[in-house]
């Protein structure tokens, strides 16, 4: 979920990793969740994805689960989003009311509620304690500012802003309420307004740097204190068509790390990650483009893992449960449309079964909506 995961039991970890080592066969079958034209944003550990839809006329939110796609509506306006589900199956997303402008919500138990105590308040992650991540408009004598925020049973927390920057966004949220986003930078100033990755943990917001690019943001954290986002590049010899290249990167235990694979001269991105510390993304360059899975240091084309037979093309990867199904988005016969991935179950020989579950063992002992730019400018 955008962004929680609670650990799963190393007996239950080694069982669900194993399909992916022991068969040679398609690793994952495609469920379709939405029509026509919608997109899927999160998925939580109940294998229930959120999203958005077209309806014929505006795009709704919804949410799909057990079967069953249920819509979201507004606040009296066109259109809706979801954006981030927790375990417990709250919804946050953002809908129009009737004037146009969006505003943040948490659907649950069928109930849609406006989130409280700020100006314009924008919703993208929820943990599974409920506390609530966004953005929402600071105004000052000079201008109008984008701020981080937690929400939190009608407590609101500003998040502030970096040390060298004016304005944030916070995109998602882990179980320890450790909140990442993207943050203004001064340095560079107009006409982009660059933003770098941010961690705010212990009430600290403590920026990760880019590649000398604008436009960087971290997307996810898991429960391990695990980020993934994309960082500006400067520019890129090739030019893969994109005006201000990006490129994926895990941070870790204080490390930043870029994430190997992808073709030279290609952008990319890391949309989610979850607590086994595999994540899923992008990557395009000039007339190509993939969505990956990222384990053990390996990136892996999401298109090989499922049956060439079934049609479908993946695009995109926007979230990974710790279930290790995956929240995607994908073609087939012209028609796009939110789907989901469920591993194909394959039980693996017993002596194969012991050693991954002391290879976890060991191991485990050691985000895209509509988002807006965090300086508003007046006029």
């Amino acid at each position: 979920m955008r962004r929680t995961r609670f650990l799963q039991s190393l007996i239950a970890a080694a069982a669900l990793a194993a399909p992916l080592l022991a068969s040679a066969d398609p690793r994952y079958a495609v469920t379709v969740v939405g029509g026509a034209d919608s997109w899927a944003r999160d998925i939580n550990n109940q294998g229930q994805v959120v999203g958005s839809m077209y309806t014929g006329s505006a795009y709704h939110g919804f949410v799909y689960g057990g079967g069953v796609l249920t819509e979201i509506g507004t606040f009296g306006g066109a259109n809706s989003g979801a954006n981030a589900i927790n375990d417990l199956g709250q919804v946050v997303g953002n809908a129009e009311n009737a004037d146009g402008f969006a505003h943040g919500f948490i659907y649950s138990g069928s109930t849609m509620s406006a989130i409280s105590g700020g100006d314009s308040m924008q919703a993208y992650g929820i943990n599974n304690s409920g506390t609530i991540a966004g953005s929402m408009l600071v105004r000052t004598p000079d201008d109008t500012y984008w701020h981080g925020f937690t929400w939190s049973n009608g407590s609101l927390t500003d998040l502030g802003t970096l040390s060298y920057g004016d304005g944030s966004r916070a995109f998602a949220i882990n179980s320890h309420g450790d909140v990442v986003g993207a943050a203004a930078n001064m340095f560079h100033g107009a006409p982009n307004w660059p933003e770098d990755p941010f961690v705010y943990h212990n009430g600290v917001m403590t920026g990760l740097g880019n590649l000398g690019g604008p436009w960087s943001a971290a997307n996810s954290i898991n429960d391990n204190g695990q980020v993934v986002g994309y960082l500006g590049v400067d520019s890129l010899p090739g030019n893969p068509g994109d005006i201000y290249p990006r490129s994926a990167f895990l941070y870790e235990n204080g490390q930043m790390h870029m994430l190997e694979g992808v073709p030279a001269n290609w952008s990319s991105g890391a949309n989610d990650i979850n607590n086994l510390g595999q994540v899923v993304g992008w990557a395009s360059g000039a007339d190509a483009g993939f969505a990956f899975l990222y384990l053990d240091g390996e990136m892996v084309d999401l298109n090989t893992l499922i049956d060439p037979a079934s049609g479908w093309t993946i695009t995109d990867a926007n979230a990974i449960n710790d279930l290790q199904q995956i929240a995607a988005q994908a073609c087939r016969a012209g028609v796009c449309q939110a789907v989901r991935l469920d591993l194909v179950s394959a039980v693996p020989e017993p002596p194969t079964f012991a050693l991954l579950a002391a290879g976890l063992a060991l191991g485990l002992a050691r985000g895209r909506g509509l988002r807006l730019p965090v300086r508003r400018r007046r006029g």
